[in-house]
């Protein structure tokens, strides 16, 4: 084990680099394309529950399956990957923004309204503070399923840490097969650690505890009240 860690830890550290940058580039385009997709439903209820009930279906396909259905589509490498992992990801994120967006109170849009504040406003000082651990909490649980998702891909030659892991399995390697273990469910508990700290201070924020709240309060208070 120690042997092969002193001859091949470039290997892993590039394959830790690739598993980071396919779980990062698929984070981002699932959140931005959620959050495109839910305000442009937002307009239409019924597409909506379609969509959802259609991407819950996609999101019950086992990640094997999905991968190899693309396959023939799109080929093998990170572009079937990230395309099969947002799939993924969109039924958990729609779903977070649909529970941050019923999280805020009936009367808080009505105080919003009351004392004068426009959309921008509202959203930036009202609505935003409660929506913001419901939003954290989806991302943070989308970034744990697709860091192990991510390391299915590596059977469609997407690279990452799946390439060490089924390497070793195949070969009986059991050097490859522990690291790729040990790597993928340590990289999965660091993130969602991070990830907990994140949603416990916007908790706070929410709440009006934290420091740069206060400090956005008393600014906001002095732009609104000139």
């Amino acid at each position: 084990m120690i042997s092969y860690t002193l001859k091949n830890y470039d290997k892993l550290l590039g394959a830790l680099a690739e598993h980071l940058e396919l779980v990062g580039i698929t984070l981002l385009i699932s959140v931005v394309l959620a959050g495109v997709v839910y305000m442009v439903l937002g307009h239409f209820p019924l597409l909506q529950k379609a969509m959802l009930l259609l991407l819950l279906v996609a999101y019950c396909i086992p990640s094997i399956a999905l991968f190899a259905f693309l396959v023939p589509v799109l080929g093998l490498g990170k572009g079937t990957a990230v395309v099969g992992m947002t799939i993924y990801n969109l039924f958990l994120l729609l779903r977070s923004i649909q529970a941050a967006e019923n999280a805020v109170p009936a009367n808080i849009y009505e105080a919003a309204r009351g004392i004068g504040l426009n959309g921008i406003q509202s959203m930036r000082l009202v609505y935003l503070p409660v929506m913001l651990p419901y939003l954290i909490s989806g991302i943070r649980i989308v970034t744990v399923s697709t860091t192990g998702i991510a390391t299915m891909a590596g059977l469609i030659h997407a690279g990452g840490l799946g390439n060490i892991l089924f390497e070793g399995m195949r070969t009986y390697h059991m050097p490859k097969l522990i690291w790729g273990i040990l790597m993928v469910s340590g990289l999965a508990m660091l993130l969602n650690f991070l990830f907990i700290r994140l949603e416990n201070w916007a908790v706070r924020y929410a709440q009006g505890k934290s420091s740069v709240y206060r400090k956005k309060t008393k600014t906001d208070d002095k732009i609104l009240s000139l």
